[in-house]
């Protein structure tokens, strides 16, 4: 049984400079890592949006929530270490983004 997969491939909707201003960094010194991170979270984000995520979107037309949560869930992988101390973003997350989801029946 083959699996598809319906996912919005997006060029980066935040830049690596604007992320550091988030995270207030001033080095470059983490530059590789924040944007490991924020390619990682922006594909979790359009993966959750799944078909809401519109294939237009570009940096100045995404919605600003959605580039929030992106923000949100750079800055957990940012500052998570795996102790398991820090809140999970993820229903910040889901409350940002539950207007571009379609409602679904469990």
């Amino acid at each position: 049984m083959t699996l598809e997969f319906s996912r919005v491939t997006l060029p980066p909707l935040w830049t690596v400079a604007q992320a550091k201003v988030h995270l207030r960094i001033t080095s470059t010194a983490h530059d590789a890592d924040i944007a490991q991170k924020l390619a990682t979270a922006q594909e979790a984000i359009l993966a959750y949006l799944n078909t809401a995520a519109d294939p237009s979107w570009d940096t100045g037309s995404a919605p600003a929530a959605v580039t929030h949560a992106i923000h949100l869930l750079t800055a957990y992988y940012y500052a998570d270490r795996g102790d398991g101390e820090l809140p999970d973003p993820w229903e910040k997350i889901y409350a940002l983004l539950a207007a571009y989801r379609d409602p679904t029946v469990a």
